[in-house]
């Protein structure tokens, strides 16, 4: 494995994680002041979205085995930052 082949794998996965923990954040947003009804399937649509979006990567990498691990992990540990971190920080602002 080169340096670059790496580098860019690990680009690239941040990149798509920025993109899904920023959908995700943005739609959790706009769904977190709803029903719970409405918001657990946000909730559940961004989970399977999410889960498709790695599967997927991961289908189209399978024939180069030596970027999956740095592309995947970029990916879910930027996702989780974008996504979780904030929205754990913040709460929600009910008052229930």
């Amino acid at each position: 494995m080169t340096a670059d082949a790496f580098w860019a794998a690990l680009l690239a996965g941040l990149a798509a994680g920025v993109f899904n923990g920023g959908l995700a954040r943005w739609s959790l947003g706009r769904a977190l002041n709803s029903r719970d009804a409405v918001f657990y399937a946000v909730f559940a649509g961004g989970i399977f979205y999410r889960l498709v979006f790695l599967v997927g990567a991961i289908c189209l990498l399978r024939e180069k085995k030596y970027i999956i691990i740095p592309f995947t992990s970029a990916l879910i540990v930027t996702q989780l930052v974008f996504e979780a971190l904030p929205l754990r920080q913040h709460g929600t602002k009910r008052n229930s």
